[in-house]
C-alpha cells in the first residue's frame, strides 16, 4: 500500500514540474517553453511581428550584463487569441495569450 501511494505521489509531483506553456502555430506544429529560437523558427510560420530589447542582469560580481529578449506576436485575426512568445537568452520561456486579434 505504501508502495502503491508513493508511486501515485511521485507521478502527480512529476507532472507538476514538467508542465510547461506551449503554443500551437499558426500551421499546427506545437512548441513549448525551453525550445530555442531555432526551433520555433523551423516548426512555426514568421511571427506577425517582433520586438528585441536587450535586458539588464546583475552577474554573480555585482556587475551588470546583458541578456537579449524577443517578443514574438502571432496574431491570427478576429476570431482567434493573439500569442506573444518571449524569448530570453535565446530560449522561449513564456507564452502569454491576448484578446482576440485583428
Amino acid at each position: 500500500m505504501f508502495l502503491k501511494t508513493s508511486v501515485v505521489a511521485f507521478v502527480l509531483l512529476t507532472a507538476a514540474v514538467a508542465h510547461a506553456d506551449s503554443f500551437r502555430c499558426p500551421n499546427g506544429s506545437l512548441v513549448s517553453t525551453g525550445d530555442s529560437i531555432s526551433e520555433v523558427s523551423l516548426k512555426c510560420d514568421a511571427p506577425t511581428s517582433m520586438v528585441r530589447r536587450d535586458d539588464p542582469v546583475e552577474t554573480a560580481r555585482g556587475k551588470t550584463a546583458y541578456v537579449e529578449v524577443q517578443e514574438w506576436t502571432y496574431n491570427q485575426g478576429p476570431n482567434r487569441f493573439v500569442y506573444f512568445l518571449v524569448f530570453r537568452g535565446g530560449r522561449l520561456v513564456e507564452v502569454r495569450s491576448g484578446d482576440y486579434g485583428r
